[in-house]
């Protein structure tokens, strides 16, 4: 998401303090919204996806994304209760869906453990 932001922004060759004017969110809470340290409101992602032209679907995929990776301990039963959340739901994903999402978000996991062990 952070980087959806920020290439979006940049893309527009308009600076933070410009976007932060134009779309009456904080100037700082942008810059930690595409530094990955906040996350924004839907109604701020909404109004940053239209003015920078982001698509809304994707940018609301990845803003779910942070949310849950920033709030779920993603092990064994986590993912199961997920599972279980999604039947009840009248979600059924097929195996092979299941193993190739588990081997996606696994992999972000990583990624962002990498990130944060650099900082």
């Amino acid at each position: 998401m952070k980087d959806l932001l920020k290439n979006a922004r940049e893309n527009k060759s308009i600076r933070t303090r410009e976007l932060a004017e134009i779309t009456n969110i904080d100037q700082a809470l942008i810059s930690k919204f595409e530094n990955g340290q906040r996350i924004p409101t839907e109604k701020q992602i909404k109004t940053l996806a239209a003015f920078l032209e982001i698509d809304l679907d994707t940018i609301l995929v990845a803003w779910y994304k942070q949310k849950l990776l920033n709030r779920v301990d993603f092990n064994t039963q986590s993912i199961q209760a997920i599972t279980e959340i999604l039947k009840e739901k009248g979600i059924e994903l097929k195996n092979n869906d299941k193993e190739i999402q588990m081997a996606a978000i696994l992999s972000e996991i990583d990624n962002l453990k990498n990130k944060l062990s650099n900082l």
